[in-house]
């Protein structure tokens, strides 16, 4: 009769492959918990857009109005095409109810300038701020918390040549 095998103790090799492969098998289990835990902790370093309510300025409310065409104060032909950066909806319904109004209103801020103070470095900010603060006169009074026009584009200035 045979005589069964013997289990005898494996090699040193085999020991030392088990060895690897538990340690494989330990990095591999440490790498995948590892990775997701790095992944978050990391993401807090990064800005997320959905992470925090971001302060933000209201956007502004732009009533575009008709070209405007005035004579300066020295007989210089301009055209202006003119927004309004309003406050509320009532300033932008009592601006569009009396759009012809608001045009003479900026023909006679036009119209106070010259070609000379037109074509200087700040005439353009200074001129948009002359309308700004005779819409405000116009449309608020003085009982308002905030002024109606906030602020006056100018997108278009054309100075006609003499």
């Amino acid at each position: 009769m045979a005589t069964p095998p013997s289990f005898a103790p494996a090699p040193a090799e085999s020991s030392s492959a088990d060895t690897r492969r538990s340690l494989f098998i330990v990095a591999a289990l440490g790498a995948a918990i590892a990775l997701p835990v790095g992944v978050s902790l990391g993401m807090k370093w990064v800005d997320m857009p959905w992470a925090e309510p971001a302060r933000t300025q209201a956007a502004p409310d732009w009533v575009a109005l008709p070209t405007v065409r005035a004579t300066t104060s020295d007989g210089t032909v301009v055209k202006a095409r003119v927004a309004l950066d309003v406050s509320d909806g009532a300033a932008r319904s009592t601006i569009q109810r009396n759009v012809q109004q608001i045009g003479l209103l900026l023909e006679v801020s036009i119209a106070q300038q010259t070609r000379a103070q037109l074509g200087a470095a700040q005439g353009i900010p200074r001129l948009a701020e002359d309308m700004r603060e005779r819409l405000n006169e116009y449309l608020d009074g003085a009982d308002a918390k905030a002024p109606p026009v906030k602020s006056v584009a100018i997108q278009d200035l054309l100075v006609k040549p003499q």
